[in-house]
């Protein structure tokens, strides 16, 4: 059985984030290099955890016809939600005031100016065109960012979620 580990050899988790929507630039597994450059995607690192959920709905009711109960599924509600250790860059941009794509804005900026992203989420590494790592990619908005820190972990860290607009798109990445 092969399994998809992480944190072993440098194959941890990345999120990355762009403002390019348009169709035609969709992550597809065989354009990481030129989708994914420092000047237009954030790759959001220092994760603690991330849950990808896909919830498809079920409708239920009953009727005079039958014994039991009558089921049929309803559009999905998807969402990936994850916990991050803030890092001054990533968490809070570049270039804020100028804000023209997401390494600019950050994470805190694409949420409070409720930017449509595209977003590729990378199980197993980053995207360096190494053939084998798992992706999924779909687009939304960053949601639920709250910012805290205690005296028992001296370190600020953010549940970030973003809210899946449609369906996602899952793949492995070829050369």
């Amino acid at each position: 059985m092969a399994r998809i580990t992480v944190n072993t050899l440098g194959d941890q988790p990345h999120i990355y984030l762009t403002m390019d929507t348009d169709a035609g630039n969709v992550y597809d597994g065989t354009n990481s290099t030129t989708w994914v450059s420092t000047t237009n995607a954030l790759d959001v690192t220092c994760l603690q955890d991330i849950t990808i959920t896909n919830s498809t709905g079920v409708f239920s009711w009953t009727d005079f016809c039958q014994l039991d109960m009558q089921k049929i599924t309803t559009p999905a509600d998807n969402s990936v939600e994850t916990n991050i250790v803030i890092e001054d860059t990533d968490f809070f941009g570049t270039d804020p005031a100028s804000g023209a794509n997401a390494v600019e804005l950050g994470v805190n900026g694409l949420s409070s100016e409720k930017q449509y992203v595209q977003f590729v989420v990378v199980m197993n590494g980053d995207l360096d065109g190494t053939a084998g790592k798992r992706w999924y990619q779909g687009t939304g908005y960053i949601t639920s960012i709250a910012p805290t820190v205690n005296p028992e972990a001296p370190v600020w860290v953010s549940p970030m979620t973003i809210a899946v607009t449609g369906d996602f798109t899952t793949g492995v990445v070829v050369t």
